[in-house]
């Protein structure tokens, strides 16, 4: 798919020149002890818990992610968190790009041996941990879209943009194509507000994020009615999911970022269109049709084109090139 499209979309990753933050969660406590120890305790606890009641160890911490910097010659530093000395491997569709441990605060850094090329592409990460052994898979999956670099140009052209799990929030940008990330607001000079993302879940809500002045407070309309609320953290980033559905159709979506004395001080209005559920099913099989593209089969069965890369992973055996598919072409619409 052409870079322009990545960008340009209005229900898909909205990018309105603000940079997206970079979370860092706090991860669990990694379990210790000698096993006498555990042995001599375990009946105390028993005893607070009630006759018969065992306490369960945690669960593991799923993997995630919260770097992913391509630079212009392909080099790239992808970064996230994870349970406590877990093995992480992180997958470019079903190739693994290179593995790594986590350290003991959970935090993990992995610089791949091999730069990444131009395309599309979709990253997935699992950890192994320590305590058991299983296999943990992230909710989250990177699509990654790297334009060929101009001749001579040594400007970044990637995007970076997690998309989570079915119905688990909004989508976050990691990287814009002129390469900017995040970044700590100045005292001095507030942050413009922006929209950087937006999804719809399978019951029609949206769950959209964006920046704005730290601590303001961000109404939501989708026409004239109110959708949602959201307060922009110390970093500058907020996130909000609508608590109604919005009607397929086209429409517009406003901002507006309130002051201190609750009125409007910066508005953005941005198109918002969603295509009917019930022309395309995901979890089914879709035969091509003339003038068909990828971004417009997954704006059709998952409400935002750039889960597109979700398509063309799940279709690789028949897609030599994201931007050529054929009518009649049987594809596999996965289901997230």
């Amino acid at each position: 798919m052409r870079q322009d499209y990545l960008v340009g979309s209005a229900v898909a990753v909205l990018l309105f020149g603000a940079t997206a933050a970079i979370f860092l969660p706090r991860s669990g406590s990694h379990p210790g002890g000698k096993a006498n120890t555990q042995m001599t305790a375990a009946p105390a606890a028993q005893d607070r818990a009630g006759p018969g009641l065992v306490p369960q160890p945690a669960a593991p911490v799923a993997p995630s992610f919260d770097v992913v910097k391509v630079g212009p010659s392909g080099t790239a530093v992808i970064a996230g968190r994870a349970e406590p000395g877990s093995k992480v491997t992180v997958r470019d569709g079903d190739k693994v790009i290179g593995e790594v441990t986590a350290d003991r605060r959970g935090e993990w850094v992995l610089v791949p041996d091999q730069p990444i090329g131009p395309g599309d592409r979709l990253l997935s990460l699992e950890a192994s941990g320590p305590r058991v052994g299983a296999t943990v898979k992230s909710d989250e999956t990177v699509a990654l879209s790297i334009s060929p670099p101009k001749p001579g140009g040594k400007e970044e052209t990637a995007l970076a943009v997690v998309l989570p799990g079915k119905g688990t929030g909004a989508a976050r940008v990691l990287q814009r194509p002129d390469g900017s990330l995040a970044s700590t607001p100045a005292a001095d000079k507030p942050l413009a507000l922006s929209m950087d993302a937006l999804e719809y879940d399978d019951r029609g809500r949206i769950a959209l994020s964006g920046r704005a002045t730290p601590g303001a407070t961000i109404q939501i309309y989708a026409g004239n009615q109110p959708l949602a609320t959201a307060t922009a953290d110390a970093a500058g980033e907020w996130s909000a999911t609508s608590t109604r559905a919005v009607a397929p159709g086209r429409g517009e979506l406003r901002l507006d970022q309130l002051g201190k004395d609750a009125r409007v001080v910066q508005r953005i209005v941005v198109p918002l269109a969603q295509a009917a559920a019930a022309e395309l099913i995901p979890g089914q099989s879709y035969t091509v049709q003339p003038g068909n593209n990828l971004w417009q089969i997954s704006r059709r069965a998952y409400g935002v084109g750039t889960r597109y890369l979700i398509i063309y992973s799940a279709n690789l055996s028949q897609i030599r090139d994201p931007e050529r598919i054929y009518p009649g072409q049987v594809f596999r619409v996965p289901k997230s």
